[in-house]
């Protein structure tokens, strides 16, 4: 009996491997030993089908839920096929323009822009949108200063280079006149202009420090306005859009007990945002493309029956934030891979119009 080459064989293997979990990804049916021999046109014969089965069940890629049954794709199944994929930037001519529609209405504030990403993804990919936005601590400071509404009442307002805006009233101790108010807007925006929030306040009170004697209020002002700062940088930092779509297709996550855990851990979203924040500790190369977690990878235990799609957002040379689709491990991964990388440029090319709108 002729021997087949072991590269033969591994090659069969792999291609047969990549016409299961296509074909499971695309009906959700078990697939049998009879079923490839009709459908897969692999020219192998039943036995040959068979043993190769066996053998992938053994290694892990393939699992039965029971003896009679056929076969489906283990987590390490769907890992082969996204690894193998050669596709990963399909999407639909339809699809592209109902997306660059979506950007061509003017967004004004990274808030809005990030939240209405999440929507968008969500509603191309029929699965959950999730946007981690810029960690606005070490974010450069553009601009930042108070607006007066009345006796001891100002309004803070804070900018950064990205264009995330926060506003929030503030209380002060003392009624401040609108020369204060106007001389410290102005040595503010002139001594923190490019400082992180995070340098801001230390910024500040050194150089007040120096001029204690003749701004004795204003020292007081600045370090009740940078106190105030800290406490309004974190609201809000993923959005995440499309509970509703997981529910719609909960049979393809599990039984109720798994899906009501994907959607606690979708509504705590601090476990979420530590999970994309992973992204941004990878090496550049790593942030160029697409990533993929199916089920354990993620770490997350309540994620083993979804996959995750990512890609990070820059702004200029700087990891900006994450955004990303959370679904089935049965979703179509070319094309959520592909779709988020088209988002992500989308978003880029938003923020480089910012910054030409600004230099006009």
């Amino acid at each position: 009996m002729r021997q087949l080459k072991p590269e033969v064989v591994e090659r069969r293997k792999r291609h047969l491997l990549q016409w299961i979990v296509h074909y499971y990804v695309k009906t959700s049916r078990a697939v049998s030993s009879s079923l490839i021999a009709e459908e897969a046109g692999l020219d192998l014969s039943s036995a040959s089908i068979r043993g190769i089965l066996q053998e992938l069940e053994n290694e892990g890629y393939l699992h039965q839920p029971h003896t009679s049954a056929g076969r489906e794709p283990t987590d390490k199944g769907y890992r082969f096929f996204v690894d193998y994929l050669s596709d990963v930037q399909r999407l639909a001519a339809g699809e592209k323009a109902q997306i660059e529609e979506q950007y061509e209405s003017r967004i004004e504030e990274l808030d809005t822009l990030l939240s209405e990403t999440s929507r968008l993804l969500s509603r191309v990919s029929h699965g959950a949108g999730i946007v981690l936005s810029p960690q606005m601590r070490q974010q450069s400071i553009k601009r930042l200063e108070l607006l007066p509404l009345g006796g001891r009442n100002v309004l803070g307002v804070l900018v950064t280079d990205s264009g995330l805006v926060r506003h929030w009233p503030i209380s002060l101790t003392f009624a401040p006149s609108a020369r204060q108010v106007n001389t410290l807007n102005r040595f503010l925006n002139e001594s923190i202009r490019g400082c992180s929030v995070d340098q801001a306040q230390a910024t500040v009170m050194t150089k007040l420090a120096q001029m204690e004697r003749e701004f004795q209020e204003l020292t007081g002002l600045a370090g009740e306005l940078l106190t105030e700062v800290g406490r309004v940088v974190s609201p809000e930092s993923i959005y995440v859009d499309g509970a509703d779509n997981i529910l719609s297709q909960a049979e393809q996550f599990g039984d109720l007990k798994t899906v009501q855990s994907l959607m606690r851990v979708m509504g705590e979203k601090s476990r979420l945002a530590s999970l994309l924040e992973d992204e941004l500790r990878l090496p550049r190369d790593a942030k160029k493309t697409s990533r993929v977690r199916i089920g354990a990878e993620s770490g997350l235990p309540e994620l083993r029956s979804a996959s995750l799609v990512t890609h990070v957002y820059r702004h200029g040379d700087q990891v900006l934030g994450v955004l990303g689709i959370l679904g089935s491990k049965r979703m179509e991964y070319s094309k959520m891979m592909g779709l988020v990388d088209y988002v992500s440029r989308l978003v880029e090319a938003r923020l480089s119009e910012w910054d030409l709108e600004e230099v006009s």
